[in-house]
């Protein structure tokens, strides 16, 4: 999931307070400001309010090709060297209905301007209010194409998609391979992430536990006849080697975040320009322009900005990477299961707002009194609902470190692990404040049968094997403290450590 800081806006006599948290019913200060503070001004016609009772069937829209065709492929195209087309798949949800944050992104992808040599197609999904800035609709999936004049819309009979199926996202790839034949391709998916347990989407109009698996995603992209450049998860806590190992043969590399992201997420802008300007640059450019201003927006950006991570993923190092995880972890299983090794980090960070400046200038009085005029203010108007004060952690998800466990288990294993991660990580960076993680994890199932048997499905479907799965299993009952980092020296000679910042 993406993390978007939770900003409440309370209008009282000793001024406005603003909070910073994080939970996936979030309500940011657009939100509550377009939806309550200002029930009749303008900002209530930013958004354009969908007829839940007349939503198209998802199974009954126009289809551009057959979902259930699993031996499709699409045509020999005359791409010309030098065209690239990048595909959004975009389920704005609730981040765009209650803040416009999708909205917020294609406008960063319309400032880099336009190229003849560059498709942008994106797919709108999944969200109840799109603003009406762009002219986005509600009450149906559409396709736009970044052209010369701006945002152009090139199919709306789709109805309401299901973004947490497969047979969207096929749909979506397919057309664009045939309308829009490149001999470079980029996927992004853009929305909420929930690691490899519970994939991608949380689509507003689909019940909240469903998403696009792994697995799904998988068999999305086999038989679509597109092999990307790279696939990025502008998305939460989706750098996991059980999502980059399954993906390995549909792309030759990632951009990923082994933590949450913040509300800011991707900034599209530079590196539309980069490509613009220059279609075949390398990936390895590419994606340190998209790792590092990410990096830098949540570095500086004390608003809005929290701790972050984003790595470039050479797909081709995962499967040696894999091979060499599974020897640690058989010949290492005492230590592993002896220690919780998942990351214990609460999910804000930098996002510390004026509450953290209210604390430092007037202590704890002032910023208690202020809390609960909020709460008073949410009880009135019925939105403490809205309001979830519980942290969020990204060991909630059993997320464990690779580099991490190289460093503090002592294993004859141990260096050979951190140089197969090492080699896959083509390069890394994270806001100064989140070093810690090093940009991709493993999933160990400490003292969660639930999470466990989620994940267990996902990986027999991605057909991995079944003595790891068993293996898994052994982490349901380990009920121990959790392990730190303290990385100090350590590595320096065998990792290259995080990029420039």
């Amino acid at each position: 999931m993406r993390n978007y800081l939770k900003k409440i806006t309370v209008l009282a006599s000793a001024g406005c307070l603003l909070l910073s948290g994080c939970s996936h019913t979030y309500t940011g200060v657009p939100g509550i400001i377009y939806d309550y503070l200002e029930e009749v001004a303008e900002s209530q016609e930013e958004y354009e309010e969908a007829d839940i009772w007349s939503w198209p069937d998802t199974d009954e829209h126009e289809e551009s090709y057959d979902w259930d065709d699993d031996d499709y492929q699409v045509a020999d195209s005359d791409a010309e060297p030098g065209t690239v087309t990048i595909y959004v798949y975009m389920n704005g949800s609730n981040l765009e209905t209650e803040s416009g944050f999708a909205t917020e992104d294609i406008l960063e992808m319309l400032d880099a301007g336009y190229s003849e040599n560059v498709n942008v197609l994106i797919q709108t999904m999944g969200t109840k209010y799109w603003s009406k800035k762009l002219g986005i609709k509600s009450d149906r999936s559409q396709t736009y194409h970044v052209g010369e004049d701006g945002l152009e819309l090139v199919r709306d009979n789709l109805g309401q998609l299901d973004c947490t199926i497969p047979e969207t996202l096929r749909d979506f790839i397919r057309y664009g391979a045939q309308e829009y034949p490149a001999s470079r391709n980029i996927l992004i998916l853009w929305d909420h992430g929930g690691g490899p347990a519970y994939g991608f989407g949380w689509d507003e109009f689909q019940d909240d536990w469903e998403n696009l698996s792994v697995d799904e995603m998988v068999k999305a992209l086999n038989g679509c006849g597109v092999h990307f450049d790279f696939i990025g998860m502008d998305a939460c806590i989706m750098s996991c080697l059980e999502v980059a190992y399954p993906l390995r043969n549909y792309c030759d590399y990632m951009i990923l975040s082994e933590d949450f992201e913040s509300c800011l997420g991707w900034y599209y802008t530079d590196w539309l320009e980069a490509l613009y300007e220059n279609p075949s640059i390398s990936t390895y450019d590419l994606g340190k322009i998209i790792v590092d201003d990410m990096v830098s927006e949540n570095e500086h950006n004390r608003f809005y900005g929290d701790r972050s991570i984003l790595a470039l993923i050479d797909e081709s190092k995962i499967e040696k990477l894999w091979n060499v995880w599974t020897e640690f972890a058989y010949a290492n299983e005492e230590a592993l299961l002896s220690t919780n090794f998942s990351q214990d980090m609460e999910e804000t960070g930098k996002g510390l707002g004026l509450s953290e400046r209210f604390r430092e200038r007037n202590g704890n009085k002032v910023f208690d009194f202020l809390m609960d005029e909020m709460i008073d203010y949410l009880e009135e108007y019925d939105l403490d609902e809205f309001y979830d004060s519980d942290e969020v952690y990204i060991s909630d998800y059993c997320i464990t470190d690779l580099m991490g466990l190289a460093h503090i288990i002592d294993s004859d294993m141990s260096e050979k692990l951190a140089i197969a991660a090492d080699k896959a990580l083509l390069y890394v960076s994270a806001t100064s404040d989140n070093l810690s993680l090093t940009g991709i994890s493993v999933t160990l199932p400490y003292n969660d049968r639930m999470l466990y048997n989620d994940l267990a499905d996902v990986l027999e479907d991605c057909d991995f094997d079944e003595e790891y799965i068993e293996w898994l299993e052994k982490f349901c009952e380990i009920r121990n403290d959790r392990d730190t980092v303290d990385w100090g020296e350590w590595g320096r000679e065998i990792w290259s450590e995080w990029g420039d910042r």
